[in-house]
């Protein structure tokens, strides 16, 4: 059974209007994900949106594009319904899928082989679902009710980076990419469950496109850096 491509992609954007079709380093910026997806042999790529331009632009770069219910389309919609949603369209007309591969079109900052090798870690290491990440500096902070400073480390015995653990290394969640099981988004309504795993990804690849500024570093990246897509 294959696996399933879905990217989000609603017409509406509060901080940066029109943001999936915001021209970022020669292309629209939604193209960059779907030409990296469809980089990924025997991948379905199918683009879920309610936006008719974003529709004509995702079908002229080549992947598929599920008509998004307007119900599924509004600013507090979770990605999980839109997800099954393309599940159930998709088992429809092309029969069972076994996994999902979701991607955040903002996150366009991607290497070469990077969702090829997530794809197949995924049956590789025996999990359920993987989520993108990339390692943070181990020096984090917080802060309590009276305003006081409080570490997420021993300060006492400050550790340096290249000595920690793998146990005691820190990753963000990047939003760029989820892997899983479709049994999982049908028995837990989440994108993440049963046996999870991390995919470690470069530095670079954790760009998540919010702001003008975030949109700038972005495209600085994917002009300067070596092309991250074909």
């Amino acid at each position: 059974m294959p696996t399933l491509a879905v990217i989000p992609a609603r017409g509406g954007s509060k901080g940066i209007p029109r943001k999936n079709l915001v021209p970022i380093a020669g292309k629209p910026l939604i193209v960059w994900t779907i030409e990296q997806a469809l980089d990924v042999p025997g991948l379905e790529v199918a683009v879920s949106t309610e936006d008719a331009e974003i529709a004509a632009v995702s079908r002229e770069a080549g992947a598929r594009v599920i008509e998004r219910p307007a119900d599924l389309a509004q600013d507090d919609t979770p990605t999980e319904p839109v997800v099954l949603h393309a599940l159930e369209v998709t088992e429809r007309s092309s029969g069972p899928v076994e996994a999902v591969l979701l991607l955040q079109a903002t996150s366009p900052v991607r290497r070469p082989g990077t969702l090829a090798r997530a794809v197949a870690d995924l049956s590789r290491r025996g999990l359920d679902s993987l989520v993108g990440v990339v390692e943070q500096p181990p020096f984090l902070w917080s802060q309590d009710a009276d305003g006081l400073a409080r570490p997420a480390y021993d300060h006492l015995h400050r550790p340096r980076r290249q000595d920690l653990t793998p146990a005691a290394r820190r990753y963000r969640e990047t939003g760029s990419l989820y892997v899983t099981k479709t049994e999982i988004y049908r028995r837990h309504g989440n994108r993440l469950g049963g046996r999870i795993g991390l995919f470690v990804m470069e530095e670079v690849e954790g760009v998540d496109i919010d702001t003008l500024s975030d949109l700038a570093h972005a495209e600085r990246l994917l002009t300067l850096e070596s092309p991250p897509s074909r």
